[in-house]
């Protein structure tokens, strides 16, 4: 769904609205915002802000993962073309840049510890080991090493 209106200052806002759900019960909710400034005989301001709101449903049905994230992009482009193919760009990049962030940092750190939970043995060693990676065994470290790490969206 696309919704839009003028704004005050000569320019417009449009929301762009997509969800997508899988068979198994997976879902993608893609909240897009764009105010676009123009500026006469100079490139028309884009500013982008993208917020995903996602659950992934496990193999055993079960198990349900959900997050959100927001995301915010400005950007001077020419209008020559016009606005919906700089708007498409933007949304397109936005949502792949968001995805590979989910799929890297989020829910890969995820996925190992559900299967570090799973390869522990039975028993009172089980309930230890895994109480010691979900408070942090390595995880904690190492998450917040890469938290650092990470460069802002420009």
């Amino acid at each position: 769904a696309v919704v839009s209106t003028q704004s005050t200052g000569g320019g417009f806002a449009a929301s762009i609205l997509i969800k997508k759900t899988s068979e198994t019960g997976d879902t993608w909710d893609a909240i897009n915002v764009m105010e676009v400034a123009e500026r006469l005989g100079r490139p028309s301001q884009y500013k982008l802000t993208t917020t995903i709101l996602t659950t992934l449903v496990m193999a055993d049905g079960d198990t349900r993962i959900s997050g959100s994230l927001t995301r915010q992009k400005e950007e001077a482009l020419p209008s020559d073309t016009g606005h919906t193919t700089n708007i498409g760009q933007m949304v397109e990049a936005m949502e792949n840049n968001i995805r590979q962030q989910l799929e890297g940092v989020y829910f890969g750190k995820t996925r190992d510890v559900m299967n570090e939970m799973r390869s522990v043995t039975a028993g009172a060693g089980r309930q230890k080991q895994a109480s010691a990676v979900m408070m942090g065994g390595g995880f904690g470290a190492e998450l917040s090493g890469v938290l650092a790490k990470r460069k802002p969206i420009q």
